[in-house]
């Protein structure tokens, strides 16, 4: 791609992000909550990091059993898929009409 371009640059994508809702009350509450937060000393960042370990401690537990979960359900529902269709088949191949249709196709 760097050979055919003759003092051409590509100009790189801007993401151009428009926040669709605005609430004035909220964004007051937050600047008071930070200036008390300040004055008391805690730093915002410092609360973000363990919100989010508290929210990684609490997932991790969860995370395992619920997957289990699922992939039973999952196994569940395959086999009972497969045996469904394992009887339609069987009944359909046992059907007289199966033969019945194939001798007036060949006529």
């Amino acid at each position: 791609m760097g050979f055919f371009s003759f003092n051409k640059r590509v100009k790189h994508q801007q993401f151009g992000y428009k926040p669709r809702f605005y609430d004035p009350a909220k964004e007051e509450l937050e600047e008071r909550l930070r200036g008390y937060r300040k004055e008391e000393g805690i730093d915002d960042t410092e609360l973000s990091k363990a919100r989010i370990r508290s929210g990684l401690r609490s997932k991790s537990g969860y995370a395992e059993g619920y997957r289990s979960q699922q992939v039973r359900k999952s196994n569940y529902s395959l086999i009972l898929i497969i045996i469904t269709l394992g009887l339609i088949t069987y009944v359909v191949l046992k059907s007289d009409r199966i033969l019945n249709i194939l001798e007036q196709i060949s006529n």
